[in-house]
């Protein structure tokens, strides 16, 4: 017997769509799997592919370019989406990430980064579930919500902010499933590994000694990420909630190299700041 992944008839909300990344894998495999996509992120330009991805899947696809930490930007753009293509029963939440700016050892650790990553990574989330939330309850219909986390969540050298704010994600991802399980929402958690993407400073397909050292040989790809979130998003996982999957090859947690950089950190930029 086949066993199929499918969102027939669901819309979901994207927030951080497109850039060729995980927002772009996400938008593309739950397109493919027959939702329709509500695509939010800060690029027209990579609206644009999204909307050229989903549309190829014969879905249909709003899009909007709001900067997550304007709150009232985010819930009025959520709710522009949801006049034009109807309930938004599902959320995927990808913005996030620790620009190499916003690394720093712990002893200067700068409040003013740690503000900023608990903004792009945490609160915007909270407000993006909220609205979609009250309009399923009000609606009395069903929901599934997935945060994209990270293994930074842990713990992490110099991404110490980065990793408390994903932590948050994670704890807030279980208050909410607790509290909104009575009306059918359901929220997870997907935490990547190290993933090539377009902002990694690796080549798709890269193997290095870092990589090696991960169990499964290699680092994720989009698609891997994609996948996970696929599964929680569907019926397939209908009792599962409150729960963070880790989506990371099994990897070494074997520490730092000489510069004091965790293994893994292949990013040219950031190697400049910290060797």
């Amino acid at each position: 017997m086949t066993v199929m992944m499918s969102l027939e008839g669901r819309i979901v909300l994207v927030v951080g769509a497109g850039g060729g990344g995980i927002g772009s894998a996400v938008c593309r495999r739950i397109a493919e799997a027959g939702a329709d996509v509500a695509a939010l992120g800060n690029s027209a330009e990579h609206l644009a592919d999204v909307v050229d991805d989903v549309s190829s899947f014969g879905r249909r696809v709003a899009t909007g370019v709001v900067d997550v930490s304007d709150e009232a930007a985010l819930r009025a753009a959520i709710d522009e989406a949801a006049e034009e293509l109807g309930v938004i029963d599902g959320v995927v939440n990808v913005v996030g990430g620790a620009t190499p700016q916003y690394w720093h050892r712990l002893e200067d650790y700068p409040m003013e980064s740690l503000d900023h990553l608990l903004t792009v990574n945490l609160r915007y989330a909270m407000v993006s579930c909220q609205v979609v939330a009250k309009a399923l309850i009000g609606a009395e219909k069903p929901g599934s919500f997935v945060n994209i986390s990270s293994i930074a969540s842990k713990g992490q050298p110099l991404l110490s902010g980065y990793g408390a704010a994903k932590a948050g994600l994670d704890s807030l991802g279980r208050a909410m499933a607790s509290e909104w399980g009575r009306y059918g929402i359901r929220v997870n958690g997907v935490a990547p590994g190290t993933i090539n993407t377009p902002r990694s400073g690796r080549k798709p397909g890269d193997v290095d000694e870092a990589s090696k050292a991960i169990a499964l040989g290699r680092r994720g790809t989009p698609d891997d990420i994609a996948d996970a979130v696929l599964f929680l998003l569907s019926d397939l996982s209908s009792y599962i909630s409150g729960q963070t999957l880790d989506v990371d090859g099994g990897p070494s947690r074997a520490g730092l190299a000489p510069s004091g950089l965790p293994v893994f950190v292949t990013n040219p930029a950031i190697r400049e700041r910290f060797e």
